[in-house]
């Protein structure tokens, strides 16, 4: 068993997390001072060092300056101001237990901005929306929530040097064992505020036409803090492994170098890669988990390649069982047989068993599919998953070729999948080393008047730190894991699907249709639940940035005898002016 562990001091994280604000802060305003920079520049786009060799990156990218909302401040910049008024009543507005439910009416007002920069050597997406939220029945008190989106790519030194950096606030749910809340806006008490800030700088050099190199360190610290005047009011009676401990944050640190072949080589395909990824809840210890691969492949056509991997692993954290670490290895194959269609699959060995892998991807100018299936080890510090926004993205592309109105299109497509918006599942917060397997089946259609998406997701989350009684160093994990109550659960298991459908009725007139069903397994607890989530509504066009909605929402939560239970109905009117 690993005992080498680090604890993760406060003072050293406050520091860290002040640096690291400061940092994403200066490379943020980095772009914004780029106004003044002289848009004559060459262009010098970041080099792809690692390229999919066997296939060429699709060339759809077109854009109409003039389908876009908004003020050009700039040239590449566009200023979007909004604003958005909703009234909801619902019959449940602390999603109580039958039989303790409250009807209410919970007035939003949320103003908001987007800022989009494009440069030669920049670029920068901000969107940021202040919620206001007032309930009647609870003495007209207003609850605020911030929510930011901000991504930036910059490259400081032309072809060499570049840094990615991003902030986010977001609101999520504690535990998936508890009721969830839609778009934060019921009295549920398990509302948690997450804030995460990541700054990403790497160098990349070529060496001639031999080889590719890059070196990258990425840190990213996240806080998390309850929100809602009922924080906790009724998450203490869940059953579970969670509680009302407080508000805690992470830390984590991933350094990465590779080099990787170049042009000279036809039809071979190599790459070294050293990958350390540190991470740490406050007060805990910190988790390391270290890679060295060598990665080999072979093109037998221009559409098909062998590919092999072997590397050595030591990670170090608590562990039952043998020593996290030693020899891994997989083989595998790629096809690509045109620009639109890919297939990736493997089979390997690592510490806990037998991995496998999947990737494929397919899209004609009306649909796109995909199905997918992972296994990572990592934490929740180190998660980071596909957005939901990548895969309509693709969708989209062909029909809505200007990307600032493609990502409003997809913004409201998302708020209409309420709290299953991560199309593949609730994530979970857990200072545990976890083994994540995940199965994906992404499916979506558009016509000219329709846009259809359905996915079907799989996910089983196994902890390798499972809490133990069998001896003294046991128990000593045990608490490490479970210090404050609100961090520690067991296997869990969700499976379900997502559906999402846009009908354009007139051209300004539009109806939307989304449903989802989820079904969380909790193994350890003997303990099963079950959420289902439905809207439909009507979308107008009002003038030319007026738009009105009208929308019914139902929710249901059925966790059986001893777990939380609970329906929802509401009527939501809403309506958003883009200046």
């Amino acid at each position: 068993m690993g005992m080498d562990m680090a604890m993760a001091g406060p003072e050293a994280q406050s520091v860290a997390q002040t640096f690291s604000r400061l940092i994403v802060a200066g490379f943020l305003s980095y772009g914004a001072s780029a106004l003044a920079v002289d848009q004559a520049a060459d262009t010098a786009a970041a080099p792809a060092v690692t390229p999919e060799v066997y296939l060429a990156p699709s060339q759809e990218n077109g854009q109409d300056p003039g389908a876009t909302s908004g003020y050009k401040v700039a040239h590449g910049w566009t200023v979007t101001p909004r604003i958005n008024a909703t009234e909801t009543y619902t019959d449940n507005m602390f999603l109580a237990p039958s039989g303790q439910e409250a009807a209410g009416f919970i007035t939003q007002l949320m103003p908001g901005i987007n800022i989009l920069g494009q440069g030669d050597r920049y670029n920068l997406n901000l969107d940021y929306a202040l919620q206001d939220l007032i309930y009647d029945n609870y003495g007209w008190q207003h609850t605020y929530y911030n929510q930011l989106n901000a991504t930036g790519n910059f490259e400081l030194v032309k072809k060499t040097f570049f840094v990615d950096a991003g902030a986010s606030i977001s609101q999520q749910p504690l535990t998936p064992l508890g009721p969830v809340s839609v778009n934060s806006a019921n009295l549920s008490g398990n509302v948690i505020n997450t804030t995460t800030e990541s700054i990403s700088p790497y160098l990349v050099h070529q060496f001639g036409t031999f080889a590719s190199a890059q070196a990258r360190w990425t840190h990213v610290n996240s806080t998390f803090d309850y929100g809602g005047p009922s924080a906790g009011a009724y998450i203490s009676g869940v059953p579970g492994g969670y509680g009302t401990a407080g508000n805690f944050s992470s830390v984590a640190n991933t350094a990465d170098v590779f080099l990787a072949n170049g042009p000279d080589f036809n039809n071979l395909l190599w790459k070294v890669d050293y990958n350390n990824a540190e991470s740490a809840f406050t007060g805990y210890p910190t988790t390391t988990i270290s890679t060295s691969t060598l990665d080999l492949g072979y093109l037998l056509t221009p559409n098909f390649k062998l590919t092999s991997e072997v590397g050595y692993e030591h990670d170090n954290f608590f562990y039952f069982g043998a020593q996290p670490q030693g020899v891994f290895w997989n083989v595998g194959f790629g096809w690509a047989p045109s620009l639109r269609t890919k297939l990736e699959m493997s089979i390997g060995e690592r510490f806990y068993g037998r991995t496998y892998s999947l990737n494929f991807t397919h899209r004609t100018r009306m649909t796109v599919w995909g199905a997918n299936y992972t296994q990572s080890v990592t934490t929740s510090a180190l998660q980071q998953s596909l957005p939901p926004s990548a895969t309509l993205d693709q969708l989209l592309l062909t029909q809505i070729p200007d990307a600032a109105t493609r990502q409003q299109v997809i913004q409201q497509m998302l708020a209409a999948l309420g709290p299953q918006s991560s199309l593949y599942g609730l994530n979970v917060i857990t200072n545990q080393v976890f083994l994540n397997k995940t199965f994906q089946l992404t499916s979506g259609i558009t016509t000219p008047r329709n846009i259809v998406l359905l996915t079907a997701f799989d996910t089983k989350t196994d902890p390798l730190q499972q809490p133990s009684n069998n001896n003294s160093n046991d128990s000593i994990i045990n608490n490490l894991l479970y210090q404050g109550g609100y961090l520690g659960f067991g296997p869990m298991d969700q499976v379900g699907f997502t559906l999402s459908w846009n009908n354009r009725i007139t051209s300004v007139l539009s109806a939307n249709l989304s449903a989802s069903v989820s079904k969380f397994n909790f193994p350890g607890q003997s303990l099963q639940e079950n959420m289902d989530y439905f809207t439909a509504g009507l979308s107008e066009q009002l003038s030319h940035k007026t738009f009105g909605t009208l929308s019914y929402r139902h929710q249901l939560m059925n966790a059986g005898q001893g777990g939380y239970n609970y329906t929802e109905n509401a009527l939501i009117a809403g309506i958003t002016l883009f200046f």
